[in-house]
């Protein structure tokens, strides 16, 4: 089997690649705090492991809705109005595994062939590949400490 074009296209992940340097490293016995793939350095605290125990046990075991529970939604409903004073409604939001899963079916829903997206520097390194794999043009705008990382307008 072949693989396609698009494939093809996708540089090697850069992630990937430094977190295989620091295993490198880390085997020769150097000392490296490792910044790659984002897994943290500890293991799951035991409130959390034990919440995961008791959902199996109680049989939340099956598939949930795709935008997530409810209880989920809400509590991040919550939590964004609580913290910043934003109003949503659980209808507005989606949970996803991650903000590169969530980006990534963004991406794909909204972007056609030739579209520009603007990625504020310094970003992720995975954003302008799935970008590319969308159809769309990544754009770079830089982020300057001086103003604490926000992007000048000027520059957008």
């Amino acid at each position: 089997m072949q693989v396609s074009n698009k494939a093809q296209a996708i540089s090697p992940s850069l992630t990937l690649g430094i977190n295989a340097l620091s295993s490198e490293l880390r085997a020769q016995g150097k000392d490296v705090v490792g910044f790659g793939v984002g897994e943290p350095d500890f293991d799951t605290p035991a409130y959390i492991r034990q919440a995961a125990i008791e959902a199996i046990e109680s049989g939340k075991t099956r598939y949930t809705p795709v935008p997530g529970i409810m209880e989920l939604r809400q509590a991040a409903c919550d939590r964004y109005e609580h913290k910043y004073g934003l109003k949503f409604a659980p209808a507005q939001v989606v949970v996803s595994s991650g903000a590169k899963e969530c980006l990534y079916n963004v991406f794909q829903v909204i972007l056609n062939p030739g579209d520009e997206v603007i990625i504020i520097s310094p970003y992720w390194l995975t954003y302008p590949e799935q970008v590319k794999m969308a159809g769309g043009v990544p754009v770079f705008v830089q982020a300057r400490e001086e103003n604490d990382f926000q992007p000048d307008l000027a520059d957008l």
